[in-house]
């Protein structure tokens, strides 16, 4: 009798494994959206030391902070602001941005900047360059980007 009592427990334990790694392999996984939700860059230009550039970052929570040339915290995304810039980037076709290309020379070479943009993507980190791809201003995705840093003070309203 206690070797059929073994059985039957072994028996249930193996059912109960199978079914638990059948329900956990029929969850999708769902990659963890992590870092910032975008990098700015800028380079190029003519600064009294050397060439100009910084990075300024929108975290997730919407602190926005510059980390170069110094680190500098530069307020706080309203809310619905960031709301509209997160849901830009969740929907934004990068390759469609992308696939237009910037024609002409890149203003880094005559004293002026290029700008590399970094948005974290559900997909991963989606870069955009404004000597690789035209931006246009208009798009939503730079719309609702232009509308959190002007809405923090660090670009100039249109």
């Amino acid at each position: 009798m206690l070797n059929s009592t073994r059985g039957l427990l072994a028996s249930t334990l193996l059912a109960i494994l199978a079914v638990a790694l059948v329900a956990c392999s029929s969850v999708p996984a769902i990659p963890a959206v992590s870092g910032p939700l975008v990098t700015i860059t800028t380079r190029g230009g003519e600064c009294p030391a050397g060439p100009c550039g910084g990075t300024t970052v929108i975290e997730r929570d919407g602190k926005v902070h510059q980390t170069v040339p110094v680190a500098a915290d530069l307020g706080q995304v309203p809310a619905d602001v960031l709301t509209a810039l997160d849901a830009a980037i969740k929907t934004a076709d990068f390759n469609v941005i992308r696939a237009v290309q910037f024609e002409g020379e890149c203003p880094v070479n005559f004293d002026g900047q290029e700008f590399i943009y970094e948005f974290g993507a559900p997909g991963g980190v989606e870069r955009v360059a404004s000597c690789e791809t035209r931006i246009d201003p208009a798009h939503p995705l730079f719309a609702a980007l232009n509308a959190a840093l002007v809405a923090v003070e660090v670009a100039p309203a249109p």
